[in-house]
């Protein structure tokens, strides 16, 4: 049996080599990115089966994704490759020592355009674990509805359904994502939530303990808020 699927955006990544605005810089680094890909390549090196399910460009990055993700033996029968979309590029400057600025070109990607026809329902059925997260569902209305999908394949599997919020304020603003987070958290079985989106989640700001406890109320047997630096509380 799979362990966990998982499945979103997985996009190539240009990093510049030295220090300073990417007008001066004259290599990039190419690497891969993707909060639910990583996710199943940590799975996948505990020695556990693992799948990613997305599209990718029918270009070199696309091309590049899918190479790196089959060197970590993940299972990659749920890729769709998008003939008419190109792979989402992130850019990312080092301005100073300290800091690290992110430039995404993701809009209209091979990524976004991830629907419900595109999963492998059988492969989500077979899993142990669907884990998810809240970066799919703000990429586009067709991704947000492949979201909803796949929990409901899970769920009618008796798989665990794991969600972790992970909002990014670039793709949309926190008001509008609220109520998908609410939808999920309530349809999961675990919740990982930082303190922003568990304030998001319960449209009120929380001491962490009680904010876990309130969110376990939603649905979910497991309620983790996560504390960075000072760890964590769950319920």
């Amino acid at each position: 049996m799979t362990e966990l699927v998982t499945f979103g955006e997985t996009m190539a990544v240009l990093s510049s080599t030295r220090t300073g605005p990417l007008r001066h810089a004259e290599s990039l680094r190419l690497g891969i990115a993707g909060a639910e890909s990583n996710v199943a390549i940590g799975v996948r090196r505990l020695g556990r089966e693992a799948a990613w399910i997305g599209r990718v460009g029918d270009d070199e990055f696309g091309r590049r994704i899918v190479r790196e993700l089959r060197g970590e033996q993940l299972d990659l029968r749920g890729v769709r490759v998008d003939g008419d979309a190109p792979t989402g590029l992130m850019i990312k400057e080092r301005r100073s020592s300290a800091t690290t600025s992110v430039l995404y070109y993701r809009r209209g990607s091979a990524g976004s355009r991830l629907r419900p026809a595109d999963l492998d329902t059988d492969l989500v059925a077979g899993a142990r674990i669907l884990h998810c997260t809240g970066i799919t569902p703000a990429l586009s209305a067709s991704a947000r509805e492949a979201t909803f999908a796949a929990v409901e394949v899970a769920r009618a599997a008796g798989a665990m359904v794991s969600f972790d919020p992970n909002h990014r304020a670039a793709l949309w603003t926190a008001p509008e994502a609220a109520g998908v987070f609410r939808d999920l958290a309530a349809k999961a079985d675990v919740v990982l939530a930082g303190e922003p989106e568990a304030e998001m989640i319960l449209g009120a700001r929380l001491a962490p303990d009680e904010a876990a406890r309130r969110i376990a109320r939603l649905g979910p047997s497991h309620a983790i808020v996560k504390l960075g630096a000072r760890g964590a509380v769950a319920c």
